[in-house]
């Protein structure tokens, strides 16, 4: 026990110094590099920063799992989501953790809205990410019945998905996304 508290208060320390590092780095940095790379120090501390993200995925792998194993929707564990916020923190492009986090939201929290621009955020620092853009078009055209304002996205989650798989099927959920919304145009108009 006493070594575990030893390892921890380590661990602690040493995150608190690379964050130290990291500001110091930072405000260091000049405004506009002139080599157009950043300095060693900054990468080390932004590196640091993911690793110990990762890190805490794992923990937060190993307590969603002893939640599952009591037979309880993995989505109603409200107390992973100040993990997931921390993750998400330290390392804003860490796609699985919003995933993870929004459908948390939209059912632990019962809050869709707050899902959707939690959404929105991750997607703005992965705009890249198809995953991200697909669970948005799920929560607007199931959650929401808003099938409008989902073809952005499944649009979107088309364009990006590169995985043969996941192209099909973003491709049919278009097409669905895409007829729901012009049954409930036609629904609206009578």
């Amino acid at each position: 026990m006493k070594d575990r508290i030893i390892i921890i208060t380590a661990l602690a320390i040493l995150f608190l110094g690379m964050c130290v590092m990291e500001n110091n780095a930072v405000s260091c940095r000049p405004a506009e590099p002139i080599t157009g790379k950043a300095s060693a120090i900054y990468m080390l501390a932004g590196e640091f920063r993911v690793v110990f993200a990762n890190l805490l995925w794992i923990k937060a792998e190993q307590y969603h799992h002893e939640y599952v194993q009591r037979n309880l929707p993995w989505t109603h564990d409200k107390e992973l989501m100040g993990l997931i916020d921390l993750i998400t923190t330290l390392d804003p492009h860490f796609v699985e953790a919003y995933e993870t986090g929004s459908y948390i939201l939209a059912d632990g929290y019962k809050d869709t809205h707050k899902a959707i621009k939690y959404l929105r955020q991750a997607i703005n620092n992965n705009p890249k990410a198809w995953e991200l853009y697909q669970i948005a078009a799920i929560m607007y055209t199931n959650r929401l019945k808003d099938p409008e304002h989902a073809i952005p996205y499944a649009k979107k989650t088309v364009e990006l998905c590169n995985d043969n798989f996941y192209h099909r099927v973003a491709a049919r959920s278009l097409k669905t996304i895409e007829k729901l919304a012009k049954n409930s145009q036609a629904t609206r108009r009578r």
